[in-house]
């Protein structure tokens, strides 16, 4: 098995399709179908099904997939790696985030890395903390923020931020006329929830009310804070979630976050640890850190304090 099997074998894979799968390699079909015979010989097992359409993958496929994909980007990170010893970062770096940090940070944190590293590419993908988690063991992600409590296991986490967990509502909603709110004000009302049942805010919120001994009354059920957002907006109930979330609507007075007493959230940055950052990695860490740092500091992320 080497790099141009794997990449044959990908392209199959992802085109599903003979004579595609042939143009996006710019070989013939005999050369590609030859390619893949002798992987699959040397692996023992079938990857694709022929039919009239094209060829689906096998289950085998489909797990030898997931690992190829790894194998060939971590190798032209090496490549990037070797050929950029002497010069600025570059080459690929993915980072993991939650759909709000994603909102929140995809902007501010691409302008900063072409800033300071050029030559590096950016890739972001969304998700909530298990399975970022998930994705950074598989090498699908460099880099991902993550929410304490975290498995440490094959991690190198670094504290990064303390964010209070707050009531979110329009300004003229009565539950929010306070400056700050226990979780027990929170009996009765209308609550848009956001995220997974078991990480982050849900834990969180559910946890505390578990203390109270109250019963959050779950109004709906969402998994994003922009679908909470809009449901807010539009005045069908109150979110709990991170402020720095809607900050452009709390500062248009559209929206207005009340802190709720003894809710954070804690960020993490995590890597895997059983494998070493490459340089463009590293490069994108310390940006990564001084945007948080530098916004934190200038009240651009409002109820938050640095780690």
């Amino acid at each position: 098995m080497d790099l141009r099997q794997l990449r044959y074998f990908v392209a199959l894979a992802t085109q599903q399709n003979y004579g595609k799968a042939a143009g996006v390699l710019h070989v013939t079909q005999p050369a590609l179908s030859r390619q893949i015979r002798l992987l699959e010989e040397e692996l023992g097992v079938k990857l694709f099904e022929r039919h009239a359409r094209g060829a689906s993958p096998t289950d085998e496929a489909r797990l030898l997939l997931e690992r190829a994909l790894f194998l060939l980007r971590y190798t032209e990170q090496i490549k990037s790696d070797l050929l950029g010893m002497q010069r600025e970062p570059r080459g690929p770096v993915a980072i993991g985030l939650s759909p709000g940090l994603a909102q929140q940070l995809t902007v501010i944190l691409t302008k900063a890395v072409l800033q300071h590293f050029p030559e590096v590419r950016l890739r972001f993908i969304e998700g909530f903390a298990p399975s970022l988690h998930t994705m950074l063991a598989q090498g699908d992600v460099d880099i991902a923020l993550l929410i304490e409590p975290v498995d440490r296991t094959n991690l190198s986490t670094t504290p990064l931020l303390k964010e209070q967990i707050c009531l979110i509502g329009k300004p003229d909603d009565p539950h929010i006329q306070k400056s700050r709110i226990k979780i027990r004000d929170l009996a009765g009302v209308p609550l848009v929830m956001t995220g997974l049942v078991k990480p982050g805010v849900r834990l969180e919120m559910e946890a505390a009310a578990a203390r109270a001994r109250i019963e959050l009354h779950h109004l709906v059920e969402v998994e994003t804070v922009e679908v909470a957002r809009r449901l807010v907006l539009n005045g069908v109930g109150l979110t709990a979630h991170f402020a720095a979330a809607v900050r452009e609507d709390i500062e248009a007075q559209r929206l207005r976050a009340v802190p709720i007493d003894g809710l954070f959230l804690h960020r993490l940055l995590a890597r895997a640890s059983d494998r070493p950052p490459s340089r463009a990695t590293e490069g994108v860490m310390g940006v990564l850190r001084m945007v948080v740092e530098r916004h934190v500091r200038e009240g651009k992320w409002p109820h938050a304090e640095l780690s």
